[in-house]
């Protein structure tokens, strides 16, 4: 037996015909033409590429090698398949943690901007305080200039005019700081929830499963 057909050298090589084919059109195994232009292989040929070869009696039947074959192509193609998934959660959570920074800017910019508006409005009420303390200033004035020229019962009107008005700045400064004292428990109160929900999840995701980590 000078040459055996495709079928025949799969049996002796102990492979699948898909693997001669394979190897025919990489250059590995030549061939020559036969009959109704049918590819035929040299035994010696076989020899050469696939070393020990059967004889078709003892060979494995070539649809069992080919069987093999088809179940090797499905585990790879299984395998690809879920690379394909790991690559569609990888972009997932890719996505995800865009978003979680994008949160985390606008939060730090919200941040800013109340820090910029308490700013302004404690700006605001210093300047509002440094007015009525010049308006003290002015009433204590006119109260010394007055005393001779007024009678006792119209320095006491004006010094009582004088002590309501410091007694409505003072009224004044400890609700400015009451309304910042409360603003900055409030601000410290919600950056310690935010602390507190970020650990939360950092801790969740870590005692997550792998299972659940790749396929959620």
């Amino acid at each position: 037996m000078s040459q055996v057909s495709i079928t025949e050298a799969a049996k002796m090589a102990g492979v699948s015909r898909a693997t001669i084919y394979n190897d025919i059109d990489s250059g590995t195994l030549s061939f020559e033409t036969g009959p109704k232009e049918k590819k035929m292989i040299n035994v010696s040929e076989l020899q050469r590429v696939y070393k020990t070869l059967k004889s078709p009696g003892d060979s494995d039947d070539s649809k069992d090698v080919e069987k093999r074959q088809e179940r090797q192509n499905e585990q790879a193609s299984g395998a690809g398949g879920q690379i394909a998934v790991l690559q569609e959660r990888l972009e997932a959570e890719k996505k995800r943690c865009e978003h979680l920074e994008e949160l985390l800017k606008k939060e730090q910019e919200e941040r800013k901007r109340e820090r910029e508006t308490a700013k302004q409005f404690e700006e605001y009420m210093k300047e509002q305080l440094a007015n009525q303390g010049d308006n003290i200033k002015n009433f204590t004035r006119l109260l010394e200039d007055q005393r001779g020229a007024k009678s006792n019962d119209d320095q006491d009107e004006l010094k009582q005019t004088v002590l309501d008005l410091k007694k409505e700045i003072e009224e004044q400064k400890e609700e400015t700081r009451k309304k910042e004292e409360a603003r900055r428990q409030a601000l410290k109160k919600r950056q310690e929830d935010m602390e507190k929900k970020k650990i939360e999840e950092a801790e969740a995701e870590k005692n997550k499963p792998l299972f659940k980590k790749l396929f959620g």
